[in-house]
């Protein structure tokens, strides 16, 4: 098997078990055995999500109400809202004006000055819908973003502007549309500048990416996401975001989640070295010293622009791992910008958990547990 230069480790390798599933779900009616509802043709997809996204945002007609904010909050869960964090965690890099996420149902005190935009892809999300109507009612700048259902009917009665998009898939493969729309109505707006070029480079980049990590093995070598999904298989995946990168390691829990039904713990440097590394260390020892198998397989995302002393840092989080007797991952993930790097990131997230949902033989898209979930808090409502 060919070397891979984005892995970092003194216990790398490829294990012929992994070889074997790759091999395996590499053709495509053992994909389609388990993934019945095409959700790897929305991962293929993305790039071309992203350009539709930023084109509808760059052409929607602004508002006359909507000016320069003093602050910007989005209200959301969930898929809708991973894409929310990833536009403030550019903002906190780029902008003067704080952009925060709220997964409530209340919001902050607001005024006049504020812009409020509530994410839901069905339209359906309480947790959207609540803080939109009460942005409304505190005379807040207000902008529903949804594929339409009830935040698109509130919208039209409270006489608040909507920006509708179609999407064929969840809203958690709708990252594109979380993204980029909102990074191209706050860059209008003024918050930052982002070029055209910069937003051509990122979704050329996700085409590539995409070309390359369809199938899980190409020519004589596994591909990077099927490789990490395989050594995910019998461990609990800690997932290391260093600096910006936090916000991946959150993405890359969430899908691990939904995608693979595997539970994943995200955490970020340089965070993590301050308080939560003793403990995770120490646990390692405890396994290395009892001879014991260690259930836990950590991944340190990493790429060129983040901070050079965080990248130092990950570098050294992974040695100490690896001397405990942990296995640890150092990967970076590429990219010449934050944006690059982030949507690169979460782009790798996605195949590997779609990898390891085929190595799991569990549907990618399904999420029975949530769906009862919502149908248990609908029926408290109506017994409410």
């Amino acid at each position: 098997m060919n070397h891979y230069p984005e892995i970092t480790s003194d216990t790398f390798d490829v294990s012929p078990s992994v070889v074997r599933l790759s091999e395996r779900f590499s053709k495509l009616p053992a994909i389609e055995q388990i993934d019945k509802d095409g959700f790897r043709g929305t991962l293929i997809g993305l790039s071309a999500q992203c350009m539709d996204a930023w084109t509808l945002g760059q052409s929607w007609l602004l508002p006359q109400a909507l000016k320069l904010p003093r602050r910007v909050i989005f209200a959301g869960v969930g898929g809708s809202a991973i894409g929310a964090d990833v536009v403030a965690t550019y903002a906190r890099l780029f902008s003067l004006i704080s952009v925060e996420v709220t997964r409530d149902y209340s919001l902050p005190p607001l005024d006049e000055d504020c812009l409020v935009l509530a994410c839901s892809f069905s339209g359906e999300t309480e947790e959207a819908i609540k803080p939109f109507q009460a942005a409304a009612a505190a005379g807040a700048m207000c902008v529903a973003v949804t594929t339409g259902g009830t935040l698109q009917k509130e919208a039209v009665r409270l006489g608040q502007p909507c920006l509708t998009y179609s999407w064929n898939g969840t809203s958690r493969s709708a990252i594109g549309y979380g993204v980029f729309l909102p990074l191209a109505i706050l860059s209008r707006l003024g918050l930052f500048e982002i070029s055209d070029d910069d937003i051509q480079s990122v979704i050329s980049d996700l085409l590539h990416l995409s070309n390359e990590w369809e199938s899980s093995v190409i020519g004589n070598a596994v591909t990077l996401p099927a490789l990490i999904a395989g050594e995910m298989l019998e461990r609990i995946p800690l997932i290391v975001g260093s600096g910006f990168l936090e916000v991946a390691a959150r993405r890359w829990a969430g899908e691990l989640a939904e995608n693979s039904k595997r539970l994943a713990v995200p955490v970020a440097v340089p965070e993590f070295n301050h308080n939560l590394l003793e403990g995770a260390v120490a646990d390692a020892l405890r396994y290395q010293m009892n001879e014991t198998s260690d259930p836990w397989f950590v991944i340190l995302l990493d790429a060129g622009p983040t901070h050079p002393r965080n990248r130092l840092r990950v570098n050294i989080t992974r040695k100490h791992f690896e001397s405990a007797g942990r296995k640890a991952w150092h990967i970076d993930v590429g990219g010449k910008t934050p944006l690059q790097s982030i949507m690169r990131a979460c782009a790798l997230g996605s195949w590997v958990s779609f990898y390891l949902a085929l190595f799991s033989e569990v549907d990618p898209t399904r999420v029975d547990i949530l769906a009862k979930f919502k149908q248990d808090i609908a029926l408290a409502n109506e017994e409410g």
